[in-house]
């Protein structure tokens, strides 16, 4: 299955209480099996827009450091801890 992009105008914030509100119906237990998979399935589409856009999101930091006097973008990267990964969420 491809990847599906972010659509135009979706927006994050939108997006997380979707996930939310799906997660409450499922939470809840009384939804019929049927209904629960469909939330279930919605939760998750909403959710992997939602990482989409934060990978899209991600990829446009860009951090800036004085060089010889001048500003020069370098591309972001996620600092390292001495643990490795652990902490991190995806």
């Amino acid at each position: 299955m491809a990847k599906k992009k972010p659509e135009d105008g979706e927006r994050f914030e939108v997006l997380v209480s979707q996930v939310e509100a799906a997660l409450a119906d499922l939470e809840g237990g009384t939804l019929p099996l049927e209904d629960a998979l469909k939330r279930y399935e919605e939760g998750v589409a909403a959710l992997r827009r939602c990482m989409a856009i934060l990978k899209q999101a991600e990829a446009r930091v860009q951090v800036l450091s004085e060089q010889g006097g001048e500003l020069v973008e370098k591309p972001f990267e996620e600092p390292r801890s001495e643990e490795g990964d652990k902490g991190k969420l995806f």
